[in-house]
This record gives structure tokens, C-alpha cells and sequence, in this order.
């Protein structure tokens, strides 16, 4: 080994290499280059639901095939309870997400546009699809 070269040997490399890195690394806050500490990162910003509506609002469409049905049976109670429909055969059918299907032969283009608004304000609807036959 020359005199001016003490650390021409792979080991002796290694272990410098080895030492330099962890200075390197001990100099970063949180101990990375990049400096994620837990204070550092991105918090994404949560929407808290208002518990004030909590029956209104999550009732029947937390995506459960029960719930679709229950959002389609006040879609149903709607569309009978309104004078303006009286004897209309007009269904409704409900999936998951919200999503209602109206089906059946209304007697004309207003009534049908009545089923589709009535459809739409029921809560717990959050889109409405209609497959209704032309009249």
C-alpha cells in the first residue's frame, strides 16, 4: 500500500462510503433526504358529514342493496302521493349508489317530466334515469 493512498482497499472504500452516507443522511430532518417528516406531509381534507341530516341523507345509500330498495320505495310513495300522476303506471326501481330507474308509460310529456323532478328530490336519490316509453 502507498504511503499517500491509505484507503485504496475495497474495505477500507466501503467503510468510508458507509460513514459518508450515514452523515449525509443524519444532517436531513426526519432522517431522509427528503425531508418527509410527519409534519412535512399532506393531510387531505376530509369532508365530515352533517349529523344534523344523518337519517335524510346516508339512509339508504350506503351502497347496500337494501338501501336501493328502500330510496326506490319513497320514490314510489312520492310519485302515488302526487295528485298531478293520479293513475300513472309509472315503476321505479333502485340500485345501488342512489341511481333510479323510472319505467312504465306516462300519458303525456309533462307528466313525464313531473316523475323525473319528483324522482330527483326524493332523498337519498342522487341520479335518475329515465326509461320511460314515449306516451
Amino acid at each position: 500500500m502507498h504511503p499517500r493512498q491509505p484507503y485504496r482497499s475495497a474495505p477500507a472504500r466501503s467503510a468510508l462510503l458507509a460513514l459518508g452516507l450515514a452523515g449525509a443522511l443524519a444532517g436531513c430532518s426526519g432522517g431522509t433526504p427528503w425531508g418527509a417528516t410527519p409534519q412535512n406531509l399532506p393531510v387531505p381534507d376530509i369532508r365530515l358529514p352533517d349529523l344534523e341530516r344523518a337519517g335524510q341523507e346516508f339512509e339508504g345509500t350506503s351502497g347496500s342493496t337494501a338501501g336501493a330498495q328502500r330510496v326506490a320505495d319513497r320514490v314510489r310513495q312520492a310519485l302515488a302521493a302526487d295528485p298531478r300522476l293520479a293513475g300513472a303506471a309509472i315503476g321505479a326501481q333502485g340500485f345501488e349508489g342512489g341511481l333510479v330507474v323510472l319505467s312504465g308509460t306516462p300519458r303525456s310529456a309533462a307528466e313525464r317530466n313531473i316523475a323525473v323532478d319528483i324522482a330527483r328530490r326524493v332523498p337519498g336519490v342522487r341520479e335518475v334515469v329515465d326509461r320511460m316509453a314515449q306516451p
